[in-house]
């Protein structure tokens, strides 16, 4: 196997297991281990994971070692209110610049968002969510508004895949679609003033579903 084929090989593997909830958060990735249960070398493992750590999905911590990332409550509950903050206002911006044809295509990505959601996709979900955000966040013409807006979409996405509990309830009904209709329609209404307390709802509505004690985790050589 090339180098680079390695590397994708080891990487496909530690990501589908952070993803799919079986590494837990904060678990050290040993390379030795990971080398001896996957039969290669330590450097495409190495790359792999500082290509992980790029992805936020991986803390490597000097003298330390690799963990898979493990975000204090604290720090989601930071993200999300600094998201509906930031998004409020590129929100607020973009509402006077926005099209009909801009309003129509969001919609439709809503309606794309409620079937994958339907279907307990995860990544195609945060995939659709993120584009949602996005499509509304670039018309507010901020460059630098976006870059931040968007690292924290980055970031808090990575939370809703490791911890969201609607991807493991089967009986959980998708609640996203309708806020985010309800967002788009008030900011078509120009209505700054319940816009602002929608958004900080549907951010708190996120939070809240995260559940950060999933606990049916294993170890490096139970999974690969």
């Amino acid at each position: 196997m090339k180098k680079n084929s390695m590397e994708h090989y080891v990487y496909d593997h530690i990501k589908t297991a952070i993803l799919s909830r079986k590494l837990a958060p904060g678990k050290q990735l040993v390379e030795n281990k990971i080398s001896n249960t996957l039969q290669v070398s330590r450097t495409p493992i190495r790359n792999a994971i500082k290509k992980l750590s790029l992805e936020g999905l991986v803390d490597i911590i000097p003298n330390k070692g690799a963990f898979v990332t493990s975000p204090t409550k604290e720090e989601i509950i930071q993200a999300y209110e600094l998201r509906a903050n930031l998004e409020f206002l590129a929100a607020s911006k973009a509402m006077d610049s926005m099209t009909e044809e801009d309003f129509t295509e969001i919609k439709k990505s809503i309606e794309e968002e409620n079937k994958v959601l339907l279907n307990k996709n995860s990544e195609a979900y945060v995939k659709s969510n993120k584009s949602f955000h996005v499509a509304i966040t670039e018309k507010c013409n901020n460059t630098f508004l976006n870059e931040f807006i968007v690292t924290l979409i980055n970031r808090t996405n990575i939370y809703l895949l490791l911890y969201d509990e609607f991807f493991d309830n089967p009986e959980q009904q998708p609640y996203s679609p309708d806020e985010h209709t309800y967002i788009l329609n008030l900011m078509e209404q120009k209505n700054e003033v319940e816009l602002k307390i929608a958004l900080e709802n549907h951010f708190k509505r996120a939070f809240k579903s995260l559940d950060i004690r999933y606990n049916e985790y294993k170890e490096v050589d139970e999974i690969f």
